[in-house]
């Protein structure tokens, strides 16, 4: 059974223009993961860093099937913090274990 894993990105400070070029292809990457992307998107108060909820076996492959992501590839990611993470209670924690859609 895959898990899933919270994710953390830190974006290099004052890059903010390349991230603004990149951002499409970031967020089509993102969206060409299909169900391995539970969700993702920056943080509305500190937009040098972002969240995502991925969905995989192990660590090792959340870090290398986000190895291919524009923002990563450009270097404008400074780090990648990765956890494992148990969704408990809420509509996402329904959604899944297949309870909701």
């Amino acid at each position: 059974m895959q898990k899933i894993f919270a994710v953390q990105y830190t974006y290099v400070s004052g890059l903010g223009d390349e991230r603004d070029a990149h951002r499409a292809a970031h967020r089509e990457f993102l969206a060409s993961l299909g169900p391995a992307m539970v969700a993702a998107g920056a943080y509305v108060d500190q937009p040098s860093a972002a969240l995502l909820l991925v969905r995989a076996d192990s660590e090792e492959s959340v870090r290398d099937l986000l190895d291919g992501d524009p923002f990563k590839r450009h270097g404008l990611v400074h780090s990648t913090d990765v956890h494992e993470w148990s969704c408990a209670v809420g509509d996402l924690a329904g959604v899944l274990r297949g309870e909701r859609s």
